[in-house]
This record gives C-alpha cells, structure tokens and sequence, in this order.
C-alpha cells in the first residue's frame, strides 16, 4: 500500500460541499429543502423524458449485449482467474444493490397503490385490482430495470479496467470507446460528482433505514424510539460496514454477503410457508403478467401530458435515485467480476438478481395485499399514521409466531444494510485513492474506510437530528441526473463496443472462441 495516495480532487471537493450541506441544515434544514427541491422539480419538469427514455434504453442494451459478440469476453483476459466463487459473486452482487429499501417498500409500496391508484387507471381504491397493479408497480421499480442501471456501467468499467487497463476511475467506463479525452483533474472531478450524488443518497437512506430499524426495535423490546436510539443505530451500522470493507473483499464483504442472501432465501421461503400461499403465487403471476405486457406503457410514461403524477411521484424518481448509485455502484460490481465472461456477467447482475427480486416482491407484496385486504385496512391506517416504515412491522405481527418473524426480519434488516454499505465504502475509497489502479482486492488503505464509514455517520447522525433528510433525498435525485450523465456515456461505450469489438485490438483478441467453432481457422477470423 505504499504506493497509495489520496486523490486530492476527489476527496476534499465531494467532503467539503457535503460538510457544507451539512453545515446548512444545522442552521437552516427548511433552506436546504425548499432550495434542493425547487432543483429536483426542475429537472424532472425538463427532463422527465431523459430519465425516462435512458432507463428504457438500458434494459435494451443489457440484454441485447447477452446475445452481442463480446457476450464470450473474458473479464480481465484469457487467462484471467476469478476473485470469487459464483454463489460468492451472486450473494455479494444482490446483497450490495438490495439494500434495506427494497425489504421494507416490498410491504410498503402494494398499499400506497392502493390507497391512491393512479387517477389514469380508473382503479377503485382498495380493490383486489389495485392490489395486483401494486405488486406489479413493484416489480416495475426494483427488478430488471433497476438492474439495468447498475450492470451496464458496471458491465463497461470492468472491460475498461480489466481488459482495456484503464484507471480504477468512472470516467475510464465513460471514454473507453468514445472519442472524449480527460485529463488527471478531471477525471477526479467527475469521480467527486458520481462520489457526491452517492454520498448524499447513502446517508438519506441510512438515515431512514435507521428509523425504520427502530420500529422493529419498538415492538420487540419495548424501547422507545428516540435521536439518541436512531444516532446509535446509524454509527452501529456505518461502523460494521466500515470494518467489514476495511477487512477486505475476501473476508469481511464476502462472509456477509454470502451469510445475508442465505437468510433472505429463508427469510422468503419461511413467508410464503406461512403466509397465504396459494394467494401469494397466484397473485404474483396475475401481477406478472400485468408488469410484462404494461412494461414499454409504463417505462415511457411520464405523465406530463395527461398530467398524471404517479410517474414523477414513483417510477421517475425511483430511476433518479438508482442513476445517483449506479457510478460508484457500477465501480464496484465491476471490481469483482474479473475472471468471468460478459455473458456470465449479464447473468449474475442483471438475470439472476432480478428475478430473485421478483419473488421476494411476490411473497411480501402478496402477503401485504392480503392482509390489506382481509384486515380492515390495517396497513393502510398504520401507513397513515406512522409511515411506511412501520407497514412491514404491523405486516409480520399478523403471521403466525410474530415476534419471531419480527426478529428474524429486524436481524436480517440490519445485516442487509451493513453488506449493502460496505461494498460501497470500498467503492468510495478506491475512488479516493491513486494506486488502486490494479484493483486488488483489497485496493485502498483501511484508515479510508474507516474515515468514509465516520464521515457518513456524523453526516447521517446530524441530518436525522436536524430534520434535514429529505433534503439530501432530494439531492440524491439531483444527483442522479449526473449519474444519468455519466451512465449513458457508459452505456453508448458499450454499445460501441459490442457492436464493433474489433475496433479494439484488446477486445478483439481477448474474444472467447464459441462451443460451436472448431477450426483455428475460424477463430482467427473473430
């Protein structure tokens, strides 16, 4: 690690204009909102489109690159070997981009649905139709598009870095195939945007992970839930996460991953076991089939002309925020693809993952919709009254041995959130850092990621107190549109290179032969 050191342009920009945000909502959080959300409302106005248009695009690139050329690239090399087994790689993979949101808006989100079905689809509130529209709305927000944004930069940094030996920098994803050039600065400064937009999205999270967190806390143990409880929560969380990514990808990050998918498999199965299941699986297909064949209507929606908020409300700003994640998110599921191939890859970040999201949003959003419906709307009163936080909570009190499964899913909530955080702890502080250009496992200093793992909990810890998170919610979104930025030049570098790999001598020579060719004749001509 010697030959490590701080990349100055990186690390104190994206720290001193967070401590300033932070700073700001100490002295004036209701500012610091009307000023972020006046943004946020003018780039969704001018710029829903975008968003929109770019998500769609996406999911289009991700599959057609599964069936491209490049699809038998080896990552890193003929002769690479892989960092990670492919359970390792898989539970670091869905761990690391299924934070705690999805576990507790799995339950949550069916009943927003419907409580206020969007006016376009002339639904009656509370029917059994606006239970499987909400289900299906689930899977819209947290499966294959989701995954979309994540796998394709992702998909791009990993051949830059490995295979076209490019700098550990998001920039390297952004001009590997395209006629841009960047200097040393400015590729600093664009990893301090991506670093940023990331940064000020993690902490609103964590922040509302935490009170979520309290709830279970509530109901198990009795405990109030206080500043002081949520404070204790956010620096537990960020300081697991904080040694977990300090011990290294190979110890710490992969135990944990590998332990959480386990437990969320559990978790899933012992809920449709219990649960109503002929309910559960019949309504999820019913929920499919309504998210399939609405899937083009509802990714090219954005509601400006027939003045539809639900859009803009959900799918638009659910995008925004997955674009604030995806560059430095992208950084790390590229840094531990090494040794696999790009059809492999597109398997084990997009495929696989997103369908293991269409069963937990099955099994939870199922199960919430039935109680909803058979229980006197007792979600829909507990989401009135305390949030969506609380949904999941009430939801498991209705399942046979309660309190167990209110423990079991407040363990699982909380270990979600610390493999979830520490992956992108060791993503910031390669960012931060010249020397992890090799991208060794374990590539930055640990004193790094302790230092990120203490900035977000005090800039977490202090925002929760002063009422300032949903400004930071809305600058995550801001920040998404430089992540949309950013991704879309990732994107069309891909597609460069899919369509056309032998414009790169690199990628060209690196292509796998097929099972099908057989004659060295024929894979000369590759």
């Amino acid at each position: 690690m010697s030959n490590v050191s701080l990349r100055r342009a990186t690390f104190y920009p994206s720290l001193a204009l967070l401590g300033g945000m932070t700073i700001l909502a100490l002295v004036n959080s209701a500012f610091l909102l009307k000023l972020t959300r006046a943004v946020h409302e003018f780039l969704m106005d001018q710029f829903s489109w975008l968003y929109a248009l770019s998500a769609f695009a996406l999911v289009l690139v991700a599959a057609g690159t599964l069936f491209s050329p490049i699809a038998r690239l080896r990552i890193g090399g003929k002769s690479a070997k892989p960092i990670l087994s492919k359970w390792q790689w898989c539970s670091i993979t869905l761990c690391s981009s299924v934070a705690i949101g999805l576990l507790f808006f799995a339950a949550a989100e069916p009943i927003f649905f419907m409580s206020a079905p969007p006016s376009t689809m002339d639904v009656e509130a509370f029917s059994t139709e606006s239970g499987v529209n909400g289900i299906a709305s689930l899977y819209m927000h947290w499966s294959f598009t989701t995954y979309a944004i994540y796998t394709v930069p992702a998909l791009m940094f990993a051949i830059a870095h490995y295979n076209l030996g490019m700098k550990f920098s998001i920039s390297s994803a952004m001009t590997a195939a395209l006629p841009i050039n960047m200097g040393p600065i400015t590729r600093q400064i664009v990893d301090a945007l991506a670093l940023i937009a990331l940064v000020a999205g993690m902490v609103a999270s964590l922040g509302t992970g935490a009170m979520m967190l309290g709830g279970g806390i509530n109901r198990l143990f009795g405990i109030e839930v206080t500043d002081t409880l949520i404070g204790a929560l956010c620096m537990i969380v960020m300081l697991a996460s904080a040694l977990s990514a300090a011990t290294g990808l190979l110890k710490g990050i992969r135990f944990l991953s590998s332990w959480n998918a386990r437990a969320l498999v559990v978790m899933a199965a012992l809920v449709l076991i219990f649960g109503p299941t002929s309910f559960i699986t019949n309504g999820g297909i019913d929920a499919l089939g309504r998210y399939l064949s609405g899937f083009i209507k509802n990714s090219l929606n954005t509601g400006t002309i027939n003045e539809n908020g639900w859009p803009r409300a959900w799918t638009l700003f659910f995008w925004a925020n997955w674009f604030a994640w995806a560059p430095v998110t992208s950084m790390f599921l590229g840094k531990i693809s090494r040794g696999y191939s790009v059809r492999e890859f597109l398997l084990f970040n997009f495929i696989f993952p997103a369908s293991f999201v269409l069963v937990w949003c099955a099994t939870f959003g199922g199960l919430s919709v039935f109680t909803e419906l058979n229980s006197a709307n007792i979600l829909s009163q507990a989401l009135q009254n305390s949030g969506p936080g609380d949904v999941i909570w009430v939801l498991l009190e209705q399942l046979p041995m309660a309190m167990l499964f209110v423990a079991l899913f407040l363990g699982l909530s909380l270990v979600s959130y610390v493999t979830a955080a520490d992956s992108t702890i060791d993503a910031i502080s390669g960012m931060c850092c010249n020397g992890s250009a090799n991208s060794e496992v374990n590539s930055s200093p640990y004193y790094i990621k302790l230092v990120w793992g203490a900035i977000i909990s005090i800039i977490t810890l202090v925002l929760t107190v002063s009422g300032g998170l949903e400004a930071l919610k809305m600058i995550s979104t801001v920040g998404g549109f430089i992540g949309l930025l950013i991704v879309m030049c990732a994107a069309a570098s891909l597609v460069r290179i899919a369509c056309w790999p032998t414009l790169l001598p690199q990628i060209k020579s690196d292509i796998l032969p097929s099972p099908m060719e057989t004659s060295s004749a024929e894979r000369d001509d590759l």
